[in-house]
């Protein structure tokens, strides 16, 4: 199926404005399939490979067709080694009505109406151009061209302008994957190994804080360090973003340079911190009886909480009380 085609689902694509908007979709490249808010006919397209790779739920009077539609939906979106997007056009009541029968995070992005078509448009291209799952450009590295002798970072912005900056700043001292959406760093972080996530602290749909919720929640991604990008330095925001309990957070003012160097003391001072730990280890456990003394003399206050000390969150980036 032509990655250009989109599925929009509707329940009377002959009004105003659906009309309205196809026209603003095939002006923008995009060949728009209409189909009726029914499961059926769209595991039909499937069936018969004519199933587009993009769906747009615009959202109306037929919430009695949800908890069909919907699943059928989660499933297709959900699907492995297959790429589909999935929208919702529609108000602030009827998108959130839909998220009683759809997980957020499956969701690229909900547009509330009166729907601003250029936007639309936008959004749905940065998809189909690669910007997405898994983004893309020219001089991203790839699992398989991985450096051994890097460290290997994965950034997430929704500012696709600024995780492509980022992307160059990192790309020649690290091993970098980058996606825009935290729906997307999920889904990557399925299929890739990372050692430190930068995470965007204000970002549309999937929230910052509401990504490093899910990661802390999963086995699989509970253990990798996690650094919050905000542009906002004033206090209230600087604290919000500490008491979630991120590794560190960094300002997106701060010049390129000093960003990469923070990242690299950053791992210096993890890996001298877990050199520590192991000459330690090893002094312990080379000490039979005097070991055992030793631990129960061990004061609970002195055990290492984390791999991360305090002194690795930048005091620049806190504000100062006047």
């Amino acid at each position: 199926m032509d990655k250009r085609q989109i599925l929009l689902i509707t329940k009377d694509a002959h009004s105003f404005l659906l009309k309205a908007l196809i026209k603003s979709l095939n002006g923008g490249g995009f060949d728009v399939v209409p189909i009726n808010p029914n499961a059926e006919e769209i595991m039909y397209l499937k069936r018969n490979d004519n199933l587009p790779p993009i769906f747009i739920v615009y959202l109306e009077d037929y919430e009695d067709k949800y908890d069909t539609l919907f699943p059928c939906l989660e499933k297709l979106v959900s699907e492995p080694n297959i790429t589909r997007h999935l929208y919702l056009v529609g108000n602030s009541i009827e998108i959130s009505a839909a998220y009683k029968f759809i997980p957020k995070n499956l969701v690229a992005y909900a547009f509330e109406r009166p729907v601003n078509s250029m936007e639309m448009i936008k959004q749905i291209q940065l998809l189909s151009a690669g910007y997405s799952y898994e983004y893309t450009p020219e001089n991203l590295v790839k699992s398989e061209h991985l450096d051994p002798k890097k460290h290997t970072l994965l950034l997430v912005d929704d500012d696709s302008t600024y995780l492509k900056a980022m992307e160059r700043w990192f790309t020649k001292e690290f091993n970098v994957f980058a996606v825009n959406s935290g729906m997307n760093a999920v889904s990557l972080l399925k299929r890739r190994t990372v050692e430190l996530i930068l995470l965007d602290y204000e970002m549309p749909v999937l929230s910052g804080l509401e990504v490093f919720q899910i990661m802390r929640s999963e086995p699989s991604t509970a253990h990798i360090p996690i650094i919050f990008l905000t542009s906002k330095d004033d206090k209230k925001t600087v604290m919000e973003v500490l008491q979630a309990g991120p590794d560190a957070y960094l300002l997106k003012t701060k010049p390129p340079a000093i960003l990469v160097q923070n990242i690299k003391d950053f791992f210096a001072e993890k890996e001298k911190k877990n050199a520590n730990n192991a000459e330690e280890n090893a002094a312990l456990e080379g000490d039979g009886e005097e070991k055992a003394e030793y631990k129960s003399d061990l004061p609970s206050s002195d055990l290492p909480k984390s791999d991360i000390p305090a002194s690795d969150i930048p005091q620049s980036d806190l504000p100062k009380d006047e």
